[in-house]
């Protein structure tokens, strides 16, 4: 039975692309996460083609920075140190791929939450519920960039 827990978390450490099981390390990799995927919202919202565009990518960009900084404090609180990061911002040749690109990353990213939550889920029930939270807050997100993409022309060659 052992043998079979040590599998799963195996494949949940492999999956979740965590390099450990470890809560902290769980909650710094969420973290970072959470603020690259924010700033790419953002860095697309000041590309985006209408006003009305802009300001939703602003809010969704601003609650997924409001997330990290949630974990920020959390893991400051436990005395965890942060250090300064640089994001790789993806995009696109036109409105409609970044906004693609968005939803497939904002997905990863609700599925890795959800992930590592399972993976810490004995060990830190309280911070797997903080996680499994969070994915929950974002999951309106999927939604607002799915509309985005359908209004979107794909053959736009808008910047």
């Amino acid at each position: 039975m052992i043998e079979f827990f040590k599998k799963v978390q195996e494949i949940l450490l492999r999956n979740g692309k965590s390099k450990s099981a470890d809560p902290v390390d769980i909650l710094i990799e969420s973290y970072r996460d959470l603020c690259s995927l924010a700033a790419q919202i953002s860095r697309h919202a000041e590309r985006a083609p209408y006003p009305h565009v802009a300001r939703l990518l602003r809010r969704l960009a601003q609650e997924k920075q409001s997330s990290a900084d949630l974990l920020r404090d959390k893991l400051l609180g436990a005395g965890t140190r942060l250090e300064e990061m640089a994001f790789e911002i993806k995009s696109g040749k036109n409105h409609w791929e970044r906004m693609t690109q968005d939803l497939n990353d904002h997905r990863a990213l609700e599925t890795r939450l959800l992930e590592r939550a399972t993976l810490i889920g004995e060990q830190a029930p309280e911070t797997a519920e903080f996680l499994r939270r969070i994915a929950a807050s974002h999951r309106p997100h999927t939604e607002a960039i799915l509309d985005l993409i359908a209004r979107a022309d794909p053959q736009a060659e808008q910047t």
